[in-house]
C-alpha cells in the first residue's frame, strides 16, 4: 500500500502525466497535450495500463476542480480514453459499499477508519492461491479497519484491508483505493460484511 499525493494544480497534473513515457517508448512525446498508454503507466509506476494505472490516475485527480479533471481526461488518447471509461474506478461512501459494490471492481472509498483490535469479533476469511485455492483468516494477511462515513463512527461501515505492520490510520479522514474482494465466513448467520477493499493506495484528507 502506498500513500498517494493528489495533483494540486492543472499544470502539475499535466507535467506528471504528459511525461513522454519511459526511454524505450519511442512514439510518446512529453508536452504534446496527449496522454498515451506509456505515459499513464509511467506516472503510476507500472508497466501497462491496467486497472491499477487507472486507479492511480483517478485518485491523483480527485482534488482538482471538476472542469480541470475533465480537461485532463480529455487529453487521453482516443483508445486510452475508451479503456479508461470501461475500467474507471467507482467511488463509494463506506455505507453503500455492501449494497452497491461488487467483487472484482476497482473502488475508491473515503471515510474514517477504526482499527479492528479484537480479532475474535471479526472472523472473515479470504481466498489465497498458493498454488491451490485455500481460505485463510483475513488477519493472517492484512491489518483490518472498519471504515465509517463520519467521525462519530455510526453503524454503517465497510472493511478495508491494509498491508500488515503499516502505520496506524485510525482517527484520520482517509481516501482508500483498491479492488473490492469477497469475504467468506464459516457461519453464514454471523456474516456482517460481504466485501472488503484491499487498499493499494491511500490519501490523507
Amino acid at each position: 500500500m502506498r500513500e498517494l499525493q493528489p495533483y494540486k494544480t492543472l499544470l502539475g497534473a499535466r507535467r506528471a502525466l504528459d511525461n513522454g513515457g519511459r526511454f524505450y517508448n519511442m512514439f510518446a512525446r512529453s508536452g504534446d497535450e496527449v496522454i498515451d498508454h506509456s505515459e499513464l503507466a509511467r506516472a503510476a509506476g507500472v508497466y501497462s495500463t491496467g486497472a491499477k494505472a487507472f486507479l492511480h490516475f483517478e485518485m491523483g485527480l480527485k482534488d482538482l476542480p471538476s472542469d480541470q479533471r475533465d480537461e485532463i481526461v480529455s487529453s487521453l488518447s482516443p483508445d486510452l480514453l475508451e479503456k479508461y471509461l470501461a475500467q474507471k474506478p467507482v467511488s463509494y461512501s463506506p455505507s453503500i459499499v455492501e449494497s452497491q459494490g461488487s467483487a472484482g471492481e476497482m473502488a475508491i472509498v473515503s471515510g474514517y477508519p477504526a482499527f479492528v483490535e479484537d480479532k475474535t469479533q471479526f472472523t472473515g476469511f479470504i481466498v489465497l492461491v498458493v498454488p491451490v485455492i485455500v481460505l485463510v483468516p483475513i488477519f493472517d494477511q492484512f491489518d483490518v479497519y472498519e471504515v465509517y462515513d463520519s467521525p462519530d463512527l455510526g453503524t454503517s461501515r465497510t472493511v478495508i484491508a491494509t498491508t500488515r505492520g503499516t502505520k496506524r490510520l485510525d482517527g484520520m479522514h482517509i481516501r482508500f483505493g483498491g479492488p473490492l474482494k469477497e469475504l467468506y465466513f464459516e457461519d453464514k448467520t454471523s456474516k456482517d460484511h460481504g466485501l472488503f477493499l484491499e487498499a493499494l493506495y491511500y490519501t490523507r484528507l
